[in-house]
């Protein structure tokens, strides 16, 4: 009976309820208050998940990176949670391949779909200014001009020394007065001038011969090298000169020994062209007598067998290989790092070796290759991108000093420090050589050389003055004025004023000079690479055949390349 009679309240309950959730009938009272009330909680509760999405958009960056082999993480990474705490913001990566070439196809097929672009492009040197130029004038990449010059908007930015910042700007503005990109300016001595050459002192020493200052000195020097066993094996297994021609970052040898002739960096800079005596005129150094003689020089090497032909045709893992023998076999040679040995504290035939200044030819001349540090271009906004000013504000965070700091040198107190107790007593080989009064700054982790989730590598915009980045000290091991590997301030004094005055600066080509000069940048400095191997090992007489390697240089349009190189540079002052 109890069980009926409860069943009976609850359906009279519910057709109560039912009832009154009914539609109103026109004699029937109405509270409008609460209506108006539960009318607008339910249009704040149908609002809400809207709202939170449109939230998370306009703070969401969807940002497309070059990977780094290094970089374990980028979404559990230091630097990514630093940036997104600090900008109250979330991104999303669109991660691109690592390898230059690949980067490239990559981007040509998102740009050519134009499928759901990122917002921001983050690459190291992969893009020219011609392909830069190319994209903005399409309209793939936005002009970021008026934010350059706007200090509310990138107040980072504008707060670079003048001197810097002018350098910045004239990279960053393509020939058509546009800026499409924002860079990494971080300039250091030792990077200036790689091209270093390395004689093996143990061997002079044993031989009772002095270092060589001249190249007809070098020469003297490198015959008792090859006749007279100074490695003590009893084969005649010792390298002149060796080198590596188609490697970077100082390997190649034969740029190394041309600028005792002809100052030329290798192709390294706007295909090998330089600017005449006076900073005036556009030349082209490979086309030169001076060049000839200094191809004359290294066949005459070579004839006496004093030059490695390995130099045309070894590899990375051959060079190191051959540096680092079981007996040392080389006798001069050039290196920009010298991670060529590894563990170069230590390694036996690294400490064998000595720094030397570049040699001086027959004319006086005594240069390297140098190029002024351009800065490189790293940054980009997809002109569809959703968040113009959120973008903005994460590009100019980069700039910020502090954060300039983490983006290479990872975590303060855990990778790094600027705590006056802590390096007050440290100090470099800048410092020991009074070229700067002191440090300003430690490393005290090794995480740069080991893949971890610290940094994302250096990729990005960033800016460090020149003093900044020389007054760093190593805080996990004290400075020693023993230690072989200390080099930079020697190479300060060796060879960062070894070079004319006046320096082509990296060029930037309109579309329709582009157009003109095409194959010229394609195949010209390829050509001259191929031809300076075949005039030094003998395949190509210098005497008989100069004359014909001028023509093919003009057969394919070198003329033209310099004319147009003269009205960009003229266009660039």
């Amino acid at each position: 009976m109890k069980k009926i009679i409860t069943l009976c309240l609850i359906l009279v309950l519910t057709i109560v309820n039912l009832s009154s959730c009914g539609p109103k009938t026109a004699n029937q009272p109405t509270d409008t208050n609460k209506q108006s009330t539960q009318t607008e909680n339910k249009q704040t509760e149908a609002s809400q998940p809207a709202d939170k999405a449109k939230t998370d958009a306009d703070n969401k960056l969807v940002v497309a990176i070059q990977t780094n082999s290094f970089v374990t993480d980028y979404d559990n990474n230091y630097f990514t949670k630093y940036l997104e705490e600090k900008l109250g913001m979330d991104i999303e990566f669109y991660q691109l391949p690592s390898a230059q070439d690949e980067v490239k196809t990559k981007l040509s097929l998102m740009v050519t779909s134009n499928d759901n672009l990122p917002d921001v492009l983050i690459v190291s040197k992969v893009l020219t200014p011609e392909t830069i130029l190319q994209y903005g004038n399409s309209g793939v990449f936005m002009d970021l001009t008026e934010y350059t010059k706007d200090k509310s908007k990138m107040p980072n930015y504008n707060a670079i020394p003048a001197e810097d910042k002018n350098i910045m700007d004239a990279t960053q503005t393509m020939a058509n007065g546009k800026m499409y990109s924002l860079s990494k300016f971080e300039p250091e001595t030792w990077n200036l001038t790689p091209n270093r050459l390395f004689i093996n002192r143990a061997w002079l020493e044993k031989l009772g011969l002095s270092i060589p200052k001249t190249t007809d000195e070098l020469k003297t020097v490198l015959k008792a090298f090859h006749e007279k066993d100074p490695n003590g094996n009893g084969i005649q297994d010792e390298i002149g000169v060796y080198g590596f021609q188609s490697g970077g970052y100082g390997q190649n040898i034969t740029a190394t020994l041309m600028n005792a002739f002809e100052f030329w960096n290798g192709g390294s800079l706007n295909g090998g062209l330089a600017l005449s005596e006076d900073g005036k005129k556009v030349i082209a150094p490979f086309a030169t007598d001076n060049f000839k003689a200094g191809l004359a020089y290294m066949n005459d090497l070579y004839k006496e067998g004093l030059l490695s032909p390995e130099i045309f045709t070894a590899d990375g893992t051959q060079f190191k290989a051959t540096l680092n023998s079981e007996a040392n076999i080389v006798g001069l040679t050039s290196i920009g790092s010298l991670s060529n040995y590894p563990d170069a504290s230590k390694n036996k035939n690294f400490l064998e070796m000595e720094m030397i200044e570049p040699l001086t030819g027959p004319n006086g001349l005594s240069y390297t290759p140098y190029s002024d540090y351009s800065p490189s271009q790293e940054l980009f906004v997809f002109s569809n991108c959703k968040n113009v000013d959120l973008a903005i504000r994460f590009a100019d965070e980069f700039y910020d000093p502090y954060t300039s700091i983490i983006t290479r040198f990872g975590e303060e107190e855990v990778d790094w420090t600027k705590d006056p107790a802590k390096i007050s007593s440290m100090t470099n080989a800048y410092v020991v050589d009074g070229i700067y009064d002191k440090v300003t700054m430690a490393v005290i982790s090794n995480f740069w050389p080991e893949p971890s989730a610290q940094t994302w590598h250096n990729f990005g915009p960033r800016y460090a003055s020149l003093e900044a980045a020389n007054t760093v000290a190593n805080g996990l091991k004290p400075f020693d004025p023993e230690d072989k590997t200390q080099l930079v301030a020697k190479n300060y004094k060796y060879y960062f004023t070894k070079h004319p005055q006046h320096i082509l600066p990296l060029l930037h080509y309109t579309e329709e000079q582009v157009e003109k000069i095409e194959e010229a940048l394609a195949n010209i400095p390829t050509y001259v690479n191929q031809s300076m191997a075949e005039f030094i090992t003998g395949a190509r007489s210098i005497d008989k055949e100069w004359d014909k390697y001028l023509d093919d240089l003009k057969g394919m349009g070198l003329e033209e390349w310099v004319n147009t190189a003269q009205e960009a540079f003229n266009n660039g002052k």
